[in-house]
C-alpha cells in the first residue's frame, strides 16, 4: 500500500514537473526578457506582436460577416435566433421593466433587420481611402508612444500612462468621420470601425498580460530567469496599464507602492476566484455545477447541463446577469466564437436602426459587457491549455478571439 501511494505521488510530481517544464517553454517562445548592464530585468517585449495596424482587412472581415449573417437568417426561425439570444445570456422574452430587456429587443432587432441591409451599396459608401488611409497613419504613429510589442516596464511606473495618446486619434476620426460620411447608417458603421479597431489593437496587449498572469502564478520566478522583486513589478506594470488616464490618484497609489501594488491587486482576484469556486461547489448554490476543477486565477471547468464547460471566474454573462460568462463549451466547440460573430454583426447593424443616439449607447455598452473583456482574459487561458500541452486547444481559443491583431 505504501509503494503505491509513493508511486502515485512520484508520478503527481513528475506531472508538475512537466507542465512547469512546458510553461517555462511557452514564457521563453512568447516573452523576451530585456537586461540592462547589471542583468536585471527592466522591460518583457512580445516576441510575437503586431506592430503595424491596417483597417481594410476588418472592413471587409465585416462585410463578409454581414453577407454570411443574411445567407443564415434565411435558414434561421425566430425560435432559433431566441436560443442565440439565450445563449448569450439575454432574455428575449424578458418583461419591459426588467434589466436588459430593452438591450435584448434591440439586439434582436438589429439582427432581424440584416436581411434589409444593402452590403455591397453600404460599404461602397464607406469605402472613402483617403480618409481611412489618414486614420490608419495616425493610430500607427500614436501607437509608436507605446511599442506595441511591451508588455511590461518594471523600471517606469507610469510608462503606459502615454496611451491616451490613442485616445487622441479616435476623437479627432470620429469628428472628421462626420464630414465625410453624410449618410447615418454609413456614419454609423464607421464610427464602430474606428471605436472597435482602436478596441483590437489594445486588447493584444492585455490579452498577453493574461497570459503572463497565469505564468507568474504557477510557474517559480527563478525557472522564467527573474527574480521575485522583478516579477513583482512586471505583474505592477501590469496593473498600471489598467488604470485610466484621468484616475491621478490611482495612478500616484501605484507609483508610491510600485514593488507591492500590482500583487496585492492580483492576490484580490485570486482571493475572488477561490471564493467563487467554493460558492459553485456549495450544496445549497443555485447554480447546478459538479466536477468542478479551478483552472488558473481565471477559470475553472465544471460540468453543466451534462456537458463539459469552461467558465469565467470574474466576468459575467453581460451586464445585467448573474451568470458567469462563458469561455468554452466541449459539447459545441464552436458555440463561444459564432455567438462573437453574430454580436460583431449586431453591433454594425445597430447603426441601421432608426434609435435615439443614448439607446444605440447603451446597447453598444450591453453588447461590449458580452466579450470584450472576455477576450483580453483569456489570454490566461491560452496560458493554461499550453501548460498542459493542449495544443489544439490552444488554438481553439485564439479562434474565437474575434480579434485578428492577436497573434498566436
Amino acid at each position: 500500500m505504501f509503494r503505491l501511494t509513493l508511486l502515485a505521488l512520484l508520478a503527481l510530481v513528475s506531472i508538475s514537473a512537466f507542465a512547469q517544464e512546458r510553461s517555462v517553454e511557452g514564457f521563453n517562445n512568447r516573452f523576451n526578457l530585456v537586461k540592462n548592464d547589471e542583468g536585471k530585468v527592466t522591460v518583457i517585449k512580445l516576441k510575437r506582436a503586431t506592430r503595424f495596424f491596417t483597417i481594410k482587412p476588418f472592413i471587409e472581415q465585416l462585410k463578409n460577416d454581414l453577407l454570411g449573417q443574411q445567407s443564415a437568417m434565411k435558414n434561421i426561425s425566430e425560435a432559433e435566433l431566441d436560443q442565440m439570444l439565450i445563449d448569450l445570456g439575454m432574455n428575449p422574452y424578458a418583461l419591459h421593466h426588467e434589466d436588459g430587456a430593452e438591450e435584448a429587443r434591440n439586439f434582436k432587432e438589429s439582427i432581424l433587420n440584416v436581411s434589409n441591409i444593402d452590403v455591397e451599396a453600404a460599404f461602397t459608401d464607406l469605402d472613402k481611402a483617403d480618409f481611412w488611409t489618414e486614420f490608419q497613419r495616425r493610430l500607427n504613429e500614436a501607437m509608436l508612444f507605446l511599442d506595441p510589442s511591451v508588455v511590461a516596464n518594471l523600471e517606469d511606473s507610469r510608462f503606459f500612462y502615454k496611451k491616451a495618446v490613442t485616445h487622441a486619434v479616435v476623437v479627432w476620426a470620429l469628428n472628421e468621420a462626420k464630414k465625410h460620411f453624410s449618410n447615418i447608417p454609413i456614419l454609423n458603421i464607421a464610427s464602430f470601425v474606428i471605436v472597435r479597431v482602436h478596441d483590437m489593437m489594445l486588447e493584444q496587449r492585455h490579452f498577453a498580460h493574461n497570459m503572463m498572469l497565469h505564468y507568474f502564478e504557477t510557474v517559480k520566478e527563478g525557472k522564467l530567469g527573474m527574480t521575485k522583486l522583478e516579477v513583482d513589478r512586471a505583474v505592477s506594470s501590469i496593473y498600471e496599464y489598467r488604470i485610466e488616464a484621468t484616475n491621478i490618484f490611482e495612478s500616484n497609489r501605484a507609483n508610491a507602492n510600485w514593488a507591492s501594488y500590482g500583487m496585492n491587486n492580483f492576490y484580490n482576484v485570486i482571493r475572488a476566484g477561490n471564493s467563487t469556486v467554493n460558492a459553485w461547489g456549495d450544496p445549497l448554490s443555485a447554480r447546478a455545477f459538479s466536477g468542478i476543477k479551478k483552472l488558473n486565477f481565471a477559470f475553472a471547468s465544471v460540468t453543466h447541463e451534462g456537458a463539459r464547460k469552461i467558465y469565467h471566474l470574474h466576468h459575467k454573462a453581460h451586464m445585467f446577469s448573474g451568470k458567469p460568462s462563458l469561455a468554452y463549451d466541449y459539447s459545441k466547440p464552436k458555440r463561444v466564437k459564432q455567438l462573437r460573430s453574430l454580436l460583431n454583426i449586431g453591433g454594425v447593424a445597430l447603426g441601421f436602426l432608426k434609435l435615439p443616439d443614448f439607446i444605440k449607447t447603451n446597447a453598444d455598452k450591453f453588447m461590449k459587457s458580452i466579450y470584450v473583456q472576455q477576450v483580453r482574459t483569456e489570454g490566461g487561458l491560452i496560458g493554461y491549455f499550453e501548460s498542459t500541452g493542449d495544443t489544439a486547444m490552444m488554438k481553439t481559443v485564439f479562434a474565437q478571439r474575434s480579434n485578428l491583431y492577436i497573434i498566436e
